[in-house]
């Protein structure tokens, strides 16, 4: 199977996450690139495309939204697809930034709407979650990232 991962990150937690699902699809061809570097043309021969954001304001990155936005409807078609992002956690906010981060969510989605209206079969969307704006990571979530990759690759 031919993966093709493509990634943002500002603070490294959400390439961290990247490369660990790179690191947890070795048995399989991973190419993983950052989304500034990645073009549709990387596109040949993929068969799961993972794409990987941190969440700013409930949305992907400015570089991922411009990735994403190179794609035209059907494109993507014959291709699963899989979304994540690294976020702060809504349960672990009080008051306003609770509700504000349970308001508009996380990016995952947005990648994952993206994928689907360009053709993708989606067949994954997750938050990896972080202890502050600039991390680090929580206790566990790269291996959780690890688990969820080896999932994808079974999914239909």
């Amino acid at each position: 199977m031919n993966i093709l991962i493509v990634y943002d990150s500002l603070f490294g937690n959400t390439e961290k996450v990247a490369h660990q699902i790179a690191q947890s699809l070795g048995s399989y061809t991973v190419r993983l690139l950052t989304a500034r570097e990645a073009t549709p043309k990387d596109m040949e021969l993929v068969e799961l495309l993972i794409v990987g954001s941190p969440t700013h304001g409930g949305n992907c990155s400015p570089v991922t939204t411009e990735f994403l936005n190179r794609f035209t409807k059907g494109s993507l078609n014959n291709i699963r697809g899989a979304a994540f992002d690294t976020g702060i956690p809504a349960c672990e906010k009080k008051g306003f930034m609770r509700f504000l981060i349970g308001l508009i969510g996380y990016a995952d989605k947005h990648i994952a709407k993206s994928l689907k209206k360009n053709g993708a079969k989606l067949v994954g969307s997750e938050t990896f979650f972080v202890l502050d704006k600039e991390g680090p990571l929580k206790d566990g979530e790269l291996e959780r990232s690890g688990r969820w990759a080896t999932e994808l690759v079974n999914k239909e």
